[in-house]
């Protein structure tokens, strides 16, 4: 798992992965941290993760396969590839 973000005073976690290769992430990539890996972080938490909302995003350099957005869109997730991050994350030349 390489994203964790925690809301305390609500409840909610944001759990994700990141993925930089060439290859467009699977779904069996989505499962594991679903399946796999959501378990054992909310047995980490206070009552075993009782009561708290889990929600997903997926970080990719080279997209997502149709079976891994179908798996996602199922969870509610959020899937950001690289197009998605440029696009988000670009900064206004400050040249006239």
């Amino acid at each position: 798992m390489d994203v964790v973000a925690i809301n305390w005073q609500t409840h909610d976690i944001l759990l994700g992965e990141c993925k930089w290769g060439a290859d467009r992430i699977d779904r069996q990539v989505v499962r594991d941290l679903v399946e796999g890996k959501t378990p054992l972080l909310l047995n980490d938490l206070p009552d075993g993760g009782k009561g708290w909302r889990v929600h997903y995003a997926l970080f990719a350099r080279s997209g997502f396969t149709p079976a891994a957005k179908t798996e996602m869109r199922l969870k509610a997730g959020l899937l950001v590839d690289l197009k998605t991050l440029d696009g988000v994350l670009v900064v206004p030349d400050p040249r006239p």
